[in-house]
């Protein structure tokens, strides 16, 4: 065990994620202080979406050159200098400022996500690896659910989104500074074999397809219960986010249930043990009582880091390249949701909409059986 490439991996999601999530909560806030529209408010998730495609789409090419920890050192920096240049963007009230804020965004994102999976693989062992990544995706659940008090916090002290930023912005400084210490591990970077050679086609798409699936089945519920619950049902805002909030709390508890837990069943029974529990969740969200809609998030938590813990288990070596090629996938896919759920909310509604989460989940599982399947047929 390498704990201190466990703890970078950690420390950077933290910082990443209050970034991250910082935008959604400050979205109408932004628009309103830059004086755009939603349209030209969106590019700034559309913008550092494709940034952060273009940056896994080139991963071979950088990764193995400068390896994960000089390179999570980069993100840490572009992470940084995004926040602040989101304090000036509200500062000037310059639209420019935001675009260039979003790339700035993207960059570490990108960086960042593909760096913190390969570092948690290589400072694991085998016995504790799903362990470790249960407990760094419960990072993301927790500071999703807390990004938004944060914010209200701030608020009620008197200050303003821009202060957000800005003092967010110190967080990943700080696991910068640490980072230089975890430098004496002298961990090699990925050799650009493991990049090019081995992994066909067909066992790309079909991993591509099981992540980048999920994520879209996590994001339909994450970004849009809200709306859902405001536009079919009626609910008030503060009731709809009361709902969203329980959807991360629930998302973290499974999390963090699952990094301090084993279960005596195979990461392939446990994914498929969650595709079920997800589908009878989200129909009785959807048919009794959207508290169940908010249960999802318990359901799908363990889903990714058993997916990710299942890759790594199956490609060996090979495992550095297909976490840069899911990674792809995942915003490629990410961009087709936001696109998907758009066109049918307007044509039939959010009460339809919805579904896609499931549809999702359904490709994803899908698409292990096919690969159970292949690999069992090679045995």
């Amino acid at each position: 065990m390498k704990w201190p490439l466990i703890f970078l991996a950690y420390l950077s999601l933290f910082a990443l994620s209050f970034l991250d999530n910082g935008r959604a909560p400050s979205y109408n806030s932004i628009l309103s202080d830059l004086a755009i529209g939603p349209a030209k408010g969106s590019y700034i998730f559309t913008v550092a979406s494709f940034i952060s495609l273009l940056v896994n789409i080139s991963a071979k090419y950088w990764l193995p050159k400068i390896g994960p920890i000089k390179a999570t050192q980069i993100a840490l920096l572009l992470l940084t200098s995004s926040g602040a240049s989101m304090y000036l963007t509200g500062h000037y009230s310059s639209y420019p400022l935001l675009i260039f804020s979003s790339c700035l965004l993207g960059l570490g994102l990108a960086i960042c996500t593909i760096c913190m999976n390969i570092l948690v693989t290589k400072g694991s062992n085998e016995k504790l690896r799903s362990k470790l990544f249960s407990g760094l995706h419960a990072i993301y659940g927790l500071s999703s659910f807390a990004a938004p008090f944060v914010i209200a916090l701030i608020l009620n002290l008197g200050g303003d989104w821009k202060l957000y930023f800005l003092i967010i912005a110190l967080l990943p400084l700080f696991v910068m500074i640490y980072s230089f210490r975890v430098n004496k591990l002298n961990l090699k970077a990925p050799s650009t074999d493991t990049f090019e050679t081995g992994v066909p086609l067909r066992f790309r798409i079909l991993f591509g397809l099981i992540f980048g699936c999920y994520v879209g089945s996590e994001l339909v519920l994450s970004s849009r219960i809200p709306y859902y619950l405001e536009n079919y049902l009626s609910y008030s805002t503060i009731t709809s986010g009361n709902y969203l909030s329980l959807f991360f709390l629930s998302l973290t508890a499974g999390r963090v249930l699952f990094s301090f837990i084993s279960f005596k069943l195979s990461t392939q029974k446990l994914l498929f043990i969650s595709y079920a529990l997800t589908f009878i969740c989200f129909f009785l969200g959807r048919f009794v009582s959207p508290v169940f809609l908010s249960l999802c998030g318990l359901t799908m938590s363990f889903a990714f880091p058993m997916a990710m813990d299942y890759l790594v288990q199956t490609f060996g070596t090979k495992s550095d390249y297909m976490i840069t090629s899911v990674m792809t996938w995942i915003g490629v896919i990410l961009a087709i949701v936001h696109m998907g759920f758009g066109l049918i909310n307007e044509y039939y509604g959010s009460q339809y909409a919805i579904f896609l989460s499931p549809f999702l989940s359904l490709v994803s599982a899908l698409s292990l059986v096919i690969f159970l399947k292949i690999k069992k047929s090679h045995l």
